[in-house]
């Protein structure tokens, strides 16, 4: 049995042989034409790794010409093939592999490419193929964030305190960024809004043209600040400004002028219900020893109450302008007899010591000449005289714009003498006659 088995395997062997060798030829030939091997072009996003190997050496790196998308050409079986996509595939530059220029500018670093399926059964192109990237130092600044307002408000408000929190923005990206950023800051819309507000706002970095810089290939510390806004109420109040002082020996105060006459001020409904004017004190207008008109740019801020500011601080400054003229002069006469003595008590009179009593009368020029004379009332009050004699201030009734230095006359007080009951002659102050009488007249016996 064995060796019949043998007989039929050795007989004619070499065409058993020959025809098992065509046959597996056969097989491979019907194999490939039926699933023959193609190359496809795929693309994918290389991944950066190890990044942080450059950015603990104070470097920051930015890909340049969109080397980070690469394109490469897979080689396999097209059964294969078919079933394969882009995310079938990672790319990976590894930032340690990193060759720097001599300038410290540029690097390139290999890009590696791999089949996450069918890995061992695709063929990758070995074409070389680098990711670029500019280098620059890596920089980190803090700045303020400062708050701006946009729009109008109610005309019956106004903006109270502007707050941001936090108020301080940390930077970090490439020195020629960093170092272009002049100012930040968080902006909010106010128009028409009637009560407070919070609101998270974006903050904007600017260089110092006033020009927006992109954030891109910064790193903020935070992407939104909060912004306070407090809404205020408006009231006018009336403006009152005094002098203080003397000017110099002839000349006058006379008025004042400024604009506008009244001013808006802002503040919480409680603190406006307690102001009805701003009162400027005297010491903020000193007229003395003044020989002209002065004028003054008097702060209105500096003299408002506690809780309450000027709605619009353009006009916190008012110029005043006090009109000092010169004086003219002009002596006028007063006769006693056209003196009025008031509240003389009863049983007394009152004689003045002198015949004529001369006052000096200042004013304006025009004022001066307009003056009659004749028409000056004069009196004393001799209210509280008694007998003797005294210094009495003579009371004069100028108009409102002329003026005199204080002028005292002297009088005399004394109790009046009754007339003579039997009589009733006025006492002449002569001695009386002894008339003689009728017996004094008879002849002697």
């Amino acid at each position: 049995m064995v060796r019949r088995a043998w007989k039929v395997i050795t007989n004619n062997f070499g065409l058993k042989l020959l025809a098992a060798l065509f046959a597996v030829i056969l097989w491979l030939v019907v194999v490939n034409i039926d699933d023959p091997k193609i190359s496809q072009r795929f693309s994918t996003t290389v991944v950066i790794e190890n990044g942080e190997y450059l950015t603990d050496q104070g470097k920051y790196f930015e890909v340049l010409h969109d080397t980070n998308t690469i394109v490469f050409t897979v080689t396999a079986k097209r059964s294969y093939i078919e079933k394969l996509s882009n995310t079938d595939f990672k790319a990976v530059a590894n930032m340690e592999n990193a060759i720097v220029n001599s300038e410290n500018s540029t690097a390139k670093v290999p890009i590696e490419v791999t089949a996450l399926r069918y890995n061992s059964l695709v063929t990758i192109s070995k074409a070389t193929q680098n990711l670029e990237v500019a280098l620059d130092n890596l920089a980190q600044n803090q700045f303020i964030v400062g708050v701006e307002t946009t729009g109008k408000l109610p005309d019956d408000c106004a903006l109270g305190e502007v707050a941001v929190s936090p108020n301080l923005l940390k930077v970090s990206g490439p020195e020629s960024v960093v170092s272009n950023i002049d100012h930040v800051t968080a902006s909010i819309d106010v128009t028409n809004m009637t009560t407070d507000v919070v609101a998270s706002v974006i903050p904007v970095l600017y260089d110092s043209e006033g020009n927006v810089i992109d954030k891109n290939g910064l790193t903020l510390n935070m992407s939104t600040v909060t912004v306070t806004v407090n809404i205020l109420d408006i009231k006018d109040v009336s403006l009152i400004f005094n002098v203080t002082g003397t000017p110099a020996d002839g000349y006058a105060y006379m008025d004042m002028e400024y604009e506008p006459k009244t001013i808006a001020i802002k503040g919480t409904a409680s603190a406006l219900n307690n102001v009805t004017a701003i009162n400027i004190p005297e010491k903020a207008l000193d007229i003395s020893g003044a020989r002209g008109n002065i004028t003054q740019v008097i702060d209105v801020t500096e003299y408002l109450p506690n809780g309450v500011t000027i709605a619009d601080q353009s006009k916190a400054k008012v110029t005043v302008t006090v009109h000092i003229a010169q004086l003219s002069t002009k002596v006028v006469n007063i006769f006693p007899s056209s003196i009025r003595v008031l509240n003389l008590a009863d049983g007394y009179k009152l004689n003045f010591d002198t015949s004529v009593i001369r006052v000096t009368v200042s004013g304006m020029a025009e004022d001066i000449a307009a003056l009659n004379t004749d028409n000056i009332v004069a009196s004393i009050d001799a209210g509280q005289l008694s007998p003797g004699t005294h210094e009495v201030e003579l009371a004069l009734d100028l108009d409102d714009n002329l003026y005199h230095e204080p002028v005292r006359v002297q009088v005399t007080v004394s109790e009046e003498i009754a007339d003579d009951p039997v009589t009733d002659e006025p006492d002449t102050g002569e001695e009386p006659v002894d008339e003689p009488t009728e017996e004094e007249d008879l002849p002697q016996q």
